[in-house]
């Protein structure tokens, strides 16, 4: 009977496995199809574009237009939202996910994988760079101070933490990505271009310019206080490339299916109540003194008895006229910027300047295209609501106009700031603080683990940087 070395042939299987299993394993058995280890640009782009809108249409609107009173918080924390108490732990989401490791994060990679040798891609680049400043240009708007070139060192580096710009430098950084991605959508060599996968404009580059320098005329108003009459030319110089209609403007639309619905209608079905309604404010600006606006109907929905009622700030009623259904539906728009909100650019760009006869017409037109663009069309109206002259063309009348037509975008608040509450809002009834916040606080993981280079900001009601008065 033979007798077998068991060490020895143990130590030669593993000898032989070790060596071979690469020719009867397949390696790639231990990669998941969930977590592919590269991904298109053409992916990339449609997530990042959703992510973006839902943000614009969710937290960022919901904390912004709480406190500007075109809706209102009434149960649970919204109801806290309502009188300014936002806290850190309230940004979590919105910062982390919504903001650095979900949409910059994305559209950095699809930079990066422009720039690939064999993969030079220009129009994507593009793409992603103007998406890119518009989300800093919200971003920095509400916290002042944000990192930017050394957020993205994890993957590479390991660097966990990242250093902050200022305000001043963030809107350097949006300037140079616009101009950089003008300058690529003129390319005529791209191995790869937007198409289908782009939701908002489907691959159209000429959009994509004409958004960039619609940007452009916004981060140059928002500076007025800063750069004064340097602003306004500004502006004006970028209105003649940007949106020349409605049908330009930068904006997303959500699906019916469930996991592709707009923010605020899943808000209201994860969360009834929460929201009451429109507030107080907005519904009197809409009444408009007897001389309906025509958008009441499309902004509320009317009580049982058909009236229209808004909560006033901090003081909930019984019942009042909740979202309108052009919002509040499944397969919402969320919009990030409007021919309508260009042209009240170029009014109050115009008007500062002292070009009254232009300033009334951009503002005519203005309001026009605002009531174009939800189909309520009224020439009665109209002639007495956007028939302004060189003689009656106001300040109040142009920013009071921009606030109606902007319902339920953040672009509101950063108004309201730059003209310190022009349309003349009331402090919220038993709220947190004696004034209405100016900014958004830090979230608290930046205070756990990046509070090296978090700036310190106080209060909510203090100032971001272009905020001087």
């Amino acid at each position: 009977m033979k007798r077998y070395n068991f060490k020895f042939l143990i130590l030669s299987l593993v000898v032989v496995l070790a060596t071979s299993c690469e020719k009867w394993i397949d390696p790639a058995m231990n990669e998941s199809p969930n977590s592919p280890a590269d991904v298109p640009m053409s992916l990339i782009l449609p997530g990042a574009e959703a992510g973006i809108a839902y943000s614009a249409g969710g937290e960022l609107s919901r904390y912004s237009n709480y406190w500007m009173q075109q809706i209102s918080g009434v149960q649970s924390h919204a109801s806290g939202h309502e009188i300014y108490i936002l806290l850190e732990s309230d940004m979590d989401n919105l910062w982390k996910w919504y903001t650095y490791a979900g949409q910059l994060m994305d559209l950095k990679r699809i930079m990066d994988k422009s720039v690939e040798e064999g993969m030079e891609s220009p129009h994507y680049s593009a793409v992603a760079k103007i998406l890119t400043a518009y989300k800093l240009g919200v971003s920095t708007d509400v916290w002042n101070d944000i990192p930017y070139e050394d957020a993205f060192q994890g993957e590479t580096t390991g660097q966990l933490t990242a250093a902050y710009h200022t305000q001043e430098k963030v809107y350097e950084i949006m300037n140079t990505l616009l101009d950089e991605a003008i300058t690529e959508l003129g390319s005529t060599e791209s191995v790869f271009s937007p198409g289908s996968d782009d939701f908002i404009y489907g691959g159209d580059l000429d959009m994509w310019k004409k958004a960039a320098y619609a940007l452009k005329a916004r981060f140059a108003i928002h500076l007025s206080e800063r750069n004064g009459d340097a602003a306004y030319t500004a502006a004006l110089a970028a209105i003649p490339n940007a949106f020349a209609s409605n049908a330009d403007d930068l904006q997303f639309t959500f699906g019916t299916a469930t996991p592709e619905n707009a923010p605020l209608f899943q808000y209201d079905e994860q969360r009834p109540g929460y929201i009451g309604g429109l507030g107080a404010k907005m519904i009197e600006l809409l009444k408009n003194g007897g001389d309906t606006d025509p958008r009441l109907a499309i902004y509320a929905k009317p009580l049982a008895d058909g009236s229209f009622v808004g909560h006033p700030a901090g003081d909930p009623l019984d019942e009042a006229s909740m979202v309108g259904d052009y919002f509040a539906k499944a397969d919402a728009t969320v919009m990030l910027m409007s021919y309508s909100e260009l042209k009240f650019i170029e009014a109050e760009a115009n008007f500062q300047l002292g070009n009254l006869p232009e300033a009334a017409t951009a503002y005519n037109d203005a309001v026009k295209a605002s009531l174009a663009k939800y189909g309520v069309s009224n020439e009665t109206w109209e002639a007495a609501n956007a028939a302004a002259t060189a003689g009656t063309i106001s300040i109040d009348m142009i920013m009071t106009a921009k606030y109606i037509a902007t319902f339920l975008q953040d672009e509101t608040f950063t108004d309201w700031r730059r003209y310190d509450n022009i349309i003349g809002l009331s402090i919220a009834k038993g709220a947190n603080e004696s004034e209405i916040p100016r900014r958004f606080p830090y979230p608290t993981n930046e205070r756990i683990y990046n509070s090296e280079n978090m700036p310190e900001y106080g209060s909510i009601t203090n100032h971001v940087w272009w905020d001087v008065n």
